[in-house]
C-alpha cells in the first residue's frame, strides 16, 4: 500500500468512522435543550441542530463541556482530514486545471469546518454561521468540479458519477434551505424542518466519502 493510497482511500474512512464515534457520544451526553425549548434532558434527534452540541454553554445555560469537546474535535479532525485528501486528489487526475480548483475549493469547505468548530454559536454567532454556510458552498463547487473530472475519467463507472449527482442535488437544495428557509426560531415546525435537512446532508456527506474513496480506488489501481 503506497501512501496516496492509504491518504486517499484509507485514513477517509478511519476519520469517518472516528468523527461518527464522536458525534454519537456527543448526542449521547449532551445536557438537552434546543432553540425553542430550554427544559428538554437530552439530545433531540429531529430538534437539536450539530452545532448544538458545539456550544460551551446549552441554550438551558447548562455546561456542555464534554459534548463540545468531542463535537469540536470531531469537526477539526474531520476538516483535516479533508486538507489531506484535497491535497492528494487533483494528482489522480495529473494535477490539471479543474483539479487544482476542485482542491481548493474543497480545501475552502475542510478550513470552514474548523472555523466552526472555532467559533461555537453561544460565543461567536456570526463568524459561527458564516462559516457554516461556506462549508456547504465550497463542497458543492468542489464537488461540481470532481464530477465532471470523474465522468471525463474512462477509468472510473458512470455508477460512481450518479452517488456525486445525488451529492450535489442534495448540497444544493440545502445551500437554498440555508439561504431562503424559515428561521429555526419561527417555530417547532421551522426548526424540525431545519434539523432535519441537516441531518439528510450529514447522511449524503457519509454515502459521498464512501462513494468517492470507492471511485478513486478504482482508478488508482487502474494505473
Amino acid at each position: 500500500m503506497d501512501l496516496k493510497y492509504f491518504l486517499i482511500i484509507i485514513f477517509p474512512r478511519i476519520a469517518l468512522s472516528f468523527f461518527l464515534f464522536c458525534i454519537i457520544v456527543s448526542m449521547y451526553i449532551y445536557p438537552g435543550s434546543t432553540y425553542i425549548n430550554h427544559d428538554t434532558t437530552r439530545y433531540l434527534f429531529n430538534e437539536n441542530f450539530l452545532s448544538d452540541l458545539g456550544r460551551t454553554i446549552t441554550h438551558g445555560g447548562q455546561n456542555n463541556f464534554h459534548s463540545s469537546f468531542l463535537f469540536n474535535l470531531a469537526l477539526v479532525f474531520g476538516g483535516i482530514t479533508y486538507i489531506i485528501f484535497f491535497s492528494q486528489t487533483h494528482k489522480i487526475f495529473n494535477s490539471n486545471t479543474l483539479s487544482k480548483i476542485g482542491s481548493l475549493l474543497g480545501l475552502g469547505g475542510a478550513l470552514s469546518m474548523i472555523g466552526v468548530a472555532l467559533t461555537p454559536s453561544d460565543l461567536m454567532y456570526d463568524p459561527h454561521i458564516f462559516f457554516n454556510m461556506w462549508i456547504f458552498r465550497f463542497f458543492l463547487l468542489s464537488t461540481l468540479c470532481y464530477s465532471w473530472l470523474m465522468y471525463k475519467h474512462n477509468g472510473i463507472n458512470n455508477y460512481y458519477l450518479i452517488g456525486n449527482l445525488i451529492f450535489i442535488i442534495f448540497l444544493l437544495t440545502y445551500v437554498l434551505i440555508l439561504i431562503y428557509g424559515p428561521s429555526p426560531r419561527e417555530s417547532t415546525f421551522a426548526l424540525i424542518f431545519q434539523v432535519t435537512a441537516q441531518k439528510i446532508i450529514l447522511f449524503n456527506f457519509i454515502l459521498s466519502i464512501l462513494v468517492q474513496t470507492v471511485a478513486y480506488s478504482k482508478i488508482i489501481h487502474s494505473k
